[in-house]
């Protein structure tokens, strides 16, 4: 059988059990919060690291020949 709660309105303090639920909810907010904030960190920081490598990539292909590869005008 459920139990029903009764709240009077002329009462201007919530039941402690609202008060209770509303504290775990702030908290679990707080936790989630902190969570987007560290995920969006790592986030960062991999976007850092993958462009700084791709940055190197492009450096050393413009800089190093490849063999096979013809420089210049056009030999036959």
């Amino acid at each position: 059988m459920s139990e029903h709660v009764y709240l009077d309105p002329a009462s201007a303090e919530p039941a402690p059990f609202i008060n209770q639920a509303m504290a775990e909810i702030e908290r679990q907010l707080t936790a989630r919060d902190a969570k987007i904030v560290a995920l969006e960190k790592r986030l960062d920081e991999q976007e850092y690291s993958v462009r700084r490598v791709l940055d190197m990539l492009i450096e050393w292909l413009e800089e190093e020949p490849r063999p096979g590869i013809r420089t210049g005008a056009h030999q036959d």
